[in-house]
This record gives structure tokens, sequence and C-alpha cells, in this order.
């Protein structure tokens, strides 16, 4: 018995690869407003600064649309941190405010990120999220956290849990 020609199995590889190339194509050739109606936002966030871990933390988030302010729109607000036992990129939901006139959501966190996080995890950064509603899509964004007198200091570990 002759052995098949692997010409079939080549082309189905062609064929597959085509598709998922198309699928890709798809996927970001349209924005999440033109597949579901919403208006596109911007959510933007800063680096912020808190000089210790047990410090109050001013979180805030500035959405707009078409470049102007978005109000009334809720804004969930997360802390990330690494350390053993936590997979890459954890992330604690700290909370959730609603924007203002001027489109800025500002959340204070009492305690700072050691009343957030477990003892033994290090701060690194904090996120923005808002959901998709019928009218704006949804977004995320993220942006460093550090501590102590630099702008650039990383933030210790949390050494113990803060009553």
């Amino acid at each position: 018995m002759s052995e098949l020609p692997h010409r079939p199995i080549a082309w189905a590889a062609f064929v597959l690869a085509g598709a998922v190339a198309a699928a890709g194509a798809l996927i970001t050739g349209c924005s999440q407003s033109q597949v579901s109606g919403c208006t596109d936002v911007s959510l933007a966030v800063r680096d912020t600064h808190v000089r210790q871990v047990t410090d109050d933390l001013a979180l805030t988030a500035t959405l707009t649309a078409d470049g102007k302010p978005v109000a009334g729109q809720r804004v969930n607000f997360w802390l990330y941190d690494k350390g053993p036992g936590l997979p890459p990129g954890s992330g604690v939901f700290v909370g959730t405010t609603s924007t203002g006139a001027a489109g800025q959501a500002r959340l204070n966190v009492v305690g700072g990120p050691a009343r957030a996080l477990t003892a033994g995890s290090t701060p690194t950064g904090f996120g923005a999220e808002i959901p998709q509603s019928k009218d704006y899509c949804a977004a995320n964004t993220k942006a460093a956290l550090v501590c102590g007198s630099s702008a650039s200091a990383l933030c210790p570990a949390v050494r113990r849990p803060v009553p």
C-alpha cells in the first residue's frame, strides 16, 4: 500500500491559518463601538505616590469621550501586587465611585495598600475600569504605585495586617 501524499495536510493547515488570520482581522478590524453600538471612551490614570504603605491612598481616574468629560459613570478601582504564591498581575478590588462633572472618579483607600493587600505582598500599582453600558464601551487602564520620599521608589512589602 502506498503512502498518502502530505499535500492534503499542508492544504488543511494553510486553510486553517487563513481562517485564523481572517478571524483576527475581524476582531481587530472593528472597534468595540462598531460591534456593540456603544461610544468609545478614554480612561486615564497617573502613577500615584504614597509616602508609606499604611498612609491613606487617593486614587483618581478621568473618563472622557471625544475629548469631553463623561459624568455619572461608575468606575471600579483595583490595587495590584506581587508576592509569594500570587499569580502575576494579581489584583484586589478596593471600591467603586462615580465620575463627577469633570469626568473624574476619586476613591480614598483608608489605611492605604497595607489595609487592602495581604501581608507579604508588595504593592505595584492600581487600575481603573468601567464596565460596558448601553451608552459607553468598557475601558480599563493601570498605573504604577510609588512609595517613600522618591518619586520613583518601589513600595515595600506589606509587613503585617493592619487592624
